[in-house]
């Protein structure tokens, strides 16, 4: 009798284990099959295109609302690798092609441009979800995502000046 009982759960186990795993592989696969994705294009594509730069999230950091999950706060940092083109020639202000890896910028409700730490910068927000954005040079981009009726503007402008850019 007890075995018949046990079946079940053994056969949800199994299933919950698979899925696990799974998953685990398809997420320690990406960085190859991103590089094969690479590597295809660059075969596939004419010499009259090739890949002139790439932006990663190179680390996210989250301040979290213990009562509030719509109170947090993520800061991002993006890292845009430039090939064959020179960094400072294509980029002179906010980076806005780095920032489409986070967000598409032409379909934000507003923008309102600024400067943030001396470097050019943007607050664009969309229904109730805003990014102050600002590149501190042409390969590193800062975003401050939060929700602006949890949290004012003005806070996380003065967080914003706060953070250090200094190594």
């Amino acid at each position: 009798m007890s075995k018949k009982k046990n079946k079940p759960i053994i056969l949800v186990i199994i299933i919950i284990v698979g899925t696990i795993t799974v998953t685990l592989q398809k997420e320690m696969h990406f960085d190859k099959l991103a590089k094969r994705f690479e590597q295809v294009a660059e075969e596939v594509l004419s010499e009259d295109i090739q890949a002139i730069s790439k932006t990663e999230v190179v680390r996210t950091l989250i301040y979290a609302n213990k009562t509030d999950k719509d109170a947090n706060i993520y800061y991002r940092i993006l890292q845009t690798t430039y090939y064959k083109t020179d960094a400072y020639e294509s980029v002179t202000g906010l980076n806005t092609d780095a920032l489409n890896v986070l967000f598409s910028v032409e379909q934000m409700d507003t923008c309102i441009e600024m400067m943030v730490q001396n470097s050019p910068g943007a607050l664009y927000k969309e229904n109730d979800t805003a990014f102050l954005c600002w590149t501190h040079d042409p390969e590193v981009t800062f975003v401050l995502e939060y929700t602006p009726s949890k949290t004012p503007d003005s806070e996380i402008l003065k967080m914003a000046e706060s953070v250090s850019t200094q190594n």
